[in-house]
């Protein structure tokens, strides 16, 4: 048996024997060591993870399986590493040897590069940075988290012609002479970068490419809320997001002080507006920031808004709902915005009602509870009433009519029957159309979907091709 197994795997083609080295490569190769981690993994898991240890294991099979494993350039052109990876001189050497061997299998294969270091206020070693700079004209992919001081990034100029996404997260006091290379970008479509780089005379250039598709940015005080709204109406008619971090840290932030933020008043031709809070805050700075920039925007061309919360369910966001309101009715949202992504917002049902009430061209809606304790006499998002709004009846207007995806994270307070009635009566509307259904209680909670209705629901989802349960 063991034979004919040997035998058998011996014998798939090199195509299918790469696929299946890839999944499993993936499977058990350890996560990369980020600053945000709480625990790092060990240096000697770091040093493994840069060798690509499993593949590694994978090659010294049999001499096909070390033909796979090593000559596929493929396998080696994701190149993650810590810039300070060593902390004495004999493993900062393994390491640049390990990374040089990499680099070397990789051959000409386009490559995805992850440089960052523990401490993002330091550079990384010098010999690691030159060592993926020499290689730069292969750069396809890249994401820098740490600072570029004291490093010459000149040689990176005109070396980046492969280059289509780019995270540039370097700290609060980098000087912008440090990062002369950040214009010389001719192909790139997905930006993301730090508050200092605001600043950048080379941006404005880079942000009237036709080809730019994305722009995201850090902002935490005033001046870079400023900044960053002011540069919305130089994005090309064909870029698809915009996406803020707003970072308002309790710890730098303190209770008393409020945030006026003075916003101009911009038109702008995104489709997607992204908000998402980072790190812990005061629940009013973020409010007072989120109601701000929704007042000082007109978007008629929007299609997506997304707000997120980066500490969720510890905390949450607060509706903005008079802005959003006023947006709605100044931009034209009703005709043109298709997907509401508000699963980790504090919202009560009859604002939520209400605004689905305006948004005619709705397709996908991410809704949920309160994720905090809830006492007696407050109310749940979701409810029977909810519910059977958004259930079309023949002869009878339900809300969402177009709604194609429908997420929800649940107490599961509700008469869960209902959710059946729900789906049945949407693919009845849409007899040619797909209907997704995503489902989740909190994490920890105790709450189930009625073992009953579940199964309906997959029955449902085997049987009709139109129906996902997810």
């Amino acid at each position: 048996m063991t034979s004919s197994l040997t035998n058998g795997i011996i014998s798939l083609p090199t195509e299918t024997l790469s696929d299946i080295f890839r999944f499993a490569v993936a499977g058990v190769t350890p996560k990369f060591w980020r600053p945000t981690l709480a625990a790092a993994p060990s240096l000697q898991t770091e040093l493994e993870r840069v060798a690509n240890a499993p593949l590694l294991i994978l090659s010294q099979v049999c001499s096909q399986w070390h033909e796979v494993a090593i000559n596929n350039p493929t396998f080696w052109s994701d190149i993650e590493i810590d810039g300070v990876l060593g902390r004495t001189p004999a493993v900062r050497e393994k390491a640049i040897g390990l990374l040089s061997a990499r680099l070397e299998r990789s051959r000409d294969a386009p490559l995805s590069i992850s440089l960052t270091c523990e401490d993002n206020g330091k550079p990384p070693h010098s010999r690691i940075f030159y060592l993926l700079a020499q290689h730069s004209h292969r750069w396809e992919t890249a994401c820098v988290a740490c600072s570029l001081e004291g490093l010459d990034t000149s040689v990176l100029n005109g070396r980046l012609p492969l280059l289509k996404d780019f995270q540039l997260q370097l700290p609060f006091a980098t000087k912008l002479e440090t990062v002369n290379f950040f214009g010389i970008t001719p192909r790139l479509v997905n930006l993301s970068i730090s508050a200092p780089l605001l600043r950048s005379e080379s941006l404005a250039a880079i942000l009237r490419r036709k080809q730019l598709r994305s722009f995201e940015c850090v902002a935490m005080f005033r001046p870079e809320f400023q900044e960053v709204i002011s540069m919305l109406p130089q994005l090309p008619v064909t870029t698809t997001m915009f996406y803020l971090t707003i970072h308002l840290d309790r710890r730098i932030f303190k209770p008393q002080w409020t945030f006026p933020l003075h916003l101009p008043s911009t038109t702008a031709s995104i489709s997607i507006l992204a908000l998402r809070s980072t790190a812990e805050f005061h629940p009013h700075h973020l409010s007072s920031a989120l109601n701000e920039i929704l007042a000082s925007l007109t978007l008629p061309k929007l299609q997506e808004v997304l707000l997120r919360c980066s500490v969720y369910p510890k905390c949450v966001l607060e509706w903005p709902h008079t802005e959003f309101l006023a947006l709605c009715e100044r931009s034209g949202l009703g005709r043109c915005l298709k997907a509401l992504c508000i699963a980790e917002v504090r919202i009560g049902e009859g604002d939520l009602l209400e605004i689905l009430s305006m948004l005619e061209a709705l397709e996908h809606l991410e809704v949920g509870d309160d994720p905090g304790d809830l006492g007696e006499g407050e109310s749940l998002l979701l409810t029977d009433s909810f519910l059977r709004a958004m259930t079309w009846v023949p002869a009878r207007d339900c809300l969402v009519p177009r709604l194609s995806y429908f997420a929800y994270t649940s107490r599961l307070r509700f008469t869960h029957g209902l959710v059946v009635d729900f789906v049945e009566s949407r693919l009845e509307r849409s007899a040619d159309s797909l209907f997704h259904l995503r489902i989740h209680s909190f994490h920890r909670s105790d709450a189930h979907l009625d073992s009953v209705v579940h199964t309906k629901l997959c029955d449902l989802a085997a049987h009709n091709k139109r129906f996902v349960y997810i």
